[in-house]
């Protein structure tokens, strides 16, 4: 598999990315001479217009068009690797603030996971804990194509922060990709100073626990806190206008409901239903897609935060049986939920 890339499918999504990593891209593309404003406009952006608003948020389709245009013009497989060069906590605003006041970096790997819809919200981040180490696993949303190019790049600005903030010792154990081996895996195993695996099933950068759960210097629990409650205001005012989050914010499933519909969401957000419809459709997306998305974030979290038996996690979410419950996630995860429940539970 030479990205990981989902299975596309025939509609747009509303899925972005913060500009600061397209910035940070332009950096190192000029970093090695190559004309950065005419690799933008290969993607369909216009390099000024993020410099001048670092804070905006970039189409996620444009951006892959863009990772895609820079391996291109630079000729080097493992760019994603120099782009970790000219990113810095300070990029990612509250969010950066937040990795460095954590007690400790599984702290820190924790709130990226829980908050990281504010650097890019069209990937799944999960951590799977074992005695010795973490791994930190991307995926791509359903129906969303990112660039294998970006997991390099984000893996390699998690390490540096890691770094940045801890100081040298023994961090990387392993690192496992999707991608296809490239004709020399030198680059990567120089920066990550660990093996790296490529044509791998998931994506998994595992790291000490050792190194993760040493107390930071930085850690104080007034910023912190503060530091905290910023990311979650962030995140609200980023998340107000859109109607596909309004429409996920009133989706209700249960056994004691009825249902979710179209017209139940538009009668709780004053409007008819042909024009929350049309809302959808301006954003790229149907009821149906989200309500869809909706059962699978709520899968995940019963099944990683509850005891909930697997016949009733289907039930709440709708689904007649168990079986039903389990062959939709083995289309959405290519995995049973009792798989996905015990390879990702953080122990007790």
């Amino acid at each position: 598999m030479s990205d990981n890339r989902a299975n596309s499918t025939t509609h747009s999504t509303p899925y972005t990315t913060l500009a600061a990593w397209a910035i940070a891209v332009s950096w190192a593309l000029k970093a090695e001479g190559v004309n950065a404003d005419e690799v933008f406009a290969a993607a369909g952006l216009t390099l000024s217009d993020y410099e001048q608003k670092p804070s905006s948020r970039i189409p996620i389709h444009n951006m892959t068009l863009l990772w895609d245009a820079a391996i291109k013009a630079t000729h080097n497989p493992a760019f994603g690797l120099r782009v970790s060069d000219h990113v810095h906590a300070v990029h990612f605003k509250a969010l950066g603030m937040l990795i460095v006041s954590c007690e400790n970096l599984t702290q820190a790997l924790e709130k990226i996971v829980a908050y990281h819809a504010l650097i890019s919200d069209s990937v799944q981040l999960s951590l799977q804990y074992k005695p010795d180490k973490i791994g930190f696993s991307i995926r791509a949303v359903e129906g969303v194509t990112i660039s294998s190019v970006a997991i390099d790049s984000f893996y390699a600005v998690m390490v540096k922060f890691c770094r940045s903030i801890m100081g040298a010792g023994d961090l990387v154990a392993k690192v496992d990709l999707m991608r296809t081996k490239p004709v020399s895996i030198k680059p990567w195993q120089e920066f990550f100073q660990a093996d790296v695996q490529f044509n791998q099933e998931n994506n998994h950068l595992w790291l000490y626990r050792s190194f993760l759960e040493k107390t930071s210097l930085h850690f104080d629990e007034k910023v912190f806190q503060s530091n905290e409650s910023s990311v979650q205001n962030y995140l609200q005012e980023m998340n107000a206008n859109t109607w596909v989050e309004k429409c996920k914010k009133h989706l209700v499933l249960g056994l004691n409901d009825e249902g979710p519909s179209l017209s139940k969401v538009a009668e709780q957000l004053s409007v008819s239903e042909r024009t929350l419809a049309r809302k959808l459709r301006e954003e790229g997306f149907s009821f149906s897609q989200i309500l869809q998305q909706k059962k699978q974030d709520l899968a995940c979290y019963y099944l990683l935060e509850t005891d909930d038996s697997i016949t009733n996690i289907a039930l709440n979410l709708g689904f007649k049986d168990a079986s039903n419950f389990n062959r939709a996630f083995q289309r959405w995860y290519q995995t049973t939920p009792s798989e996905f429940r015990s390879d990702n539970n953080r122990p007790k």
